[in-house]
């Protein structure tokens, strides 16, 4: 469970906010956004954080895990959602100072936005950053402008760069979700495509996980000074390459995938994203799903969403 007393807001709902949502206390809300455009997406954003934080006894909690971009994303719709992102920053920023010092907000990022032409695996926080893609320039931008925000507000925030989120649930139609697209090719027996080598290794963290590290992060955060901010990359530490990956579902379904290998552009992809956290390790013990045992909760999702005629989009 989260903070005892602390008022609390989910923004986005996909994969990550969901399984956040889930470790908060019953009835925490989730900001319903426009997020088409971009006035309407600050507008909604603050009306929500302001209903949350004027209801607070005592501190406040805004989870971001929102972000519809991937590494295929334009630089145009990426530079909009850091937009929309600091102007919302900039209105948390005018709040009175015994609010703002009451406050912590959570920022999802990118351990394959951050890391990606770094070069020396594995990564942690100290490890130096670099973008090779649009969306990992936008990553790092929105989690300068947090830091930046936090330092002049008072504001505390909690950065997660996040290793390859998987779990039930997952939008396949972003094109993310290597797990949920593999495991959905033994109920359709329609092939999924991969465009990477099969040596690239990657991290998968199951996305309960990682919620309750973020949960157990922001609370701890929330104990630190006014305007303090904490980056902590959230893995299993266990990373596999996409053939062993491929490998372990022919184990576990005993049959191999349907995959086709593809010609596609790989630029922004790293093919070592191995990492390893420094920043409060105790709380990697919250991470504990094998990978066999989150590739079944998985594929048992999707057999149950295909016997009730749901559509796969949503994974």
């Amino acid at each position: 469970m989260s903070v005892d007393d602390a008022a609390e807001l989910i923004i986005g709902r996909g994969l990550l906010g969901r399984a956040v949502l889930e470790r908060l206390r019953p009835g925490t809300p989730a900001a319903s956004v426009r997020w088409g455009d971009a006035d309407q997406a600050v507008d909604d954003l603050v009306a929500a954080a302001n209903a949350v934080i004027a209801s607070a006894r005592g501190g406040w909690q805004l989870y971001w895990c929102a972000g519809a971009g991937v590494t295929a994303t334009s630089a145009e719709a990426l530079e909009t959602e850091v937009a929309v992102f600091r102007r919302f920053l900039t209105e948390l920023e005018d709040l009175p100072e015994q609010v703002r010092h009451r406050g912590t907000v959570f920022l999802a990022s990118s351990v394959g936005g951050a890391y990606a032409g770094a070069g020396s695996p594995p990564y942690d926080e100290h490890s130096p950053t670099r973008a090779l893609s649009p969306y990992g320039v936008a990553k790092l931008k929105m989690e300068q402008a947090l830091a930046d925000s936090s330092a002049s507000s008072g504001i505390r925030s909690f950065i997660a760069r996040i290793t390859n989120l998987y779990g039930p649930g997952q939008d396949l139609s972003k094109g993310q979700g290597l797990i949920s697209t593999i495991a959905r090719t033994y109920i359709t027996n329609q092939p999924a495509s991969i465009f990477v080598p099969l040596d690239t290794i990657r991290d998968y963290v199951y996305a309960a996980d990682c919620a309750a590290v973020i949960v157990a992060g922001v609370a701890r955060t929330r104990g630190l000074g006014p305007g303090s901010s904490v980056v902590k990359v959230i893995g299993s530490s266990h990373a596999v390459s996409i053939g062993a990956l491929v490998g372990e579902f022919g184990r576990l379904m005993r049959r191999p995938p349907l995959i086709v290998l593809g010609a596609g552009n790989a630029s922004g992809q790293a093919p070592d994203l191995r990492v390893r956290s420094a920043v409060w390790p105790d709380l990697d013990a919250l991470i504990s799903t094998t990978l066999p045992e989150g590739i079944s909760r998985t594929h048992r999702s999707l057999l149950r969403s295909a016997s009730t005629g749901r559509a796969f989009a949503g994974g």
